[in-house]
């Protein structure tokens, strides 16, 4: 297959998973969270449709401040180390952009974006807790991401391996 036509199998692929997925989240969204009803459209054939008058807008009401607010303190930020290795037979490669993307909403991608030294190896060392997704791109190779989950004041280590392409010649850009 060309790969022209990977890419067109891979979008529709991706359109089709990213549609069912916005399907499921609504149809299983609990009733409180669909918004409010309304009343019922007539289908075709029903009669003439109803003219609906439009209530008054209601002002916001505040929920009342709590007496005292609790201080919460911010997680301590954690370290990652990412080794970029070529395919799974363990040889380092250098230059290899790595970027990351804290899993939260929104998505927040960390600005750094540092390159492979001569041992393959990356370091990010503060880096926010929570469910991370840590991508490599390099010239050559096809992007290798994973996801893992850092814990707050804690240490992860991850080995990518990247596979060749002799089609990825694209620039390197971020997560």
């Amino acid at each position: 297959m060309s790969p022209a036509g990977r890419w067109g199998v891979t979008l529709a692929g991706v359109v089709l998973s990213l549609s069912l997925a916005a399907y499921l989240r609504t149809a299983l969204r609990p009733p409180e969270y669909r918004g409010p009803a309304g009343p019922p459209r007539p289908s075709v054939g029903q009669g003439s449709p109803r003219i609906v008058k439009k209530q008054q807008p209601q002002a916001p009401t505040v929920p009342p401040e709590p007496s005292e607010s609790p201080v919460s303190t911010p997680a301590k930020p954690g370290r990652v180390q990412v080794q970029a290795t070529r395919g799974w037979n363990g040889y380092p490669l250098r230059g290899v952009a790595v970027g990351i993307m804290v899993e939260t909403k929104p998505r927040v991608v960390i600005p750094e974006q540092p390159r492979t030294d001569e041992h393959g190896m990356a370091y990010f060392p503060n880096v926010p807790s929570g469910r991370l997704t840590i991508c490599a791109r390099g010239v050559g190779y096809l992007e290798s991401c994973r996801t893992a989950e850092l814990q707050a004041d804690g240490n992860l280590s991850m080995v990518l391996g990247l596979t060749e392409d002799e089609t990825a010649r694209a620039p390197v850009a971020t997560p």
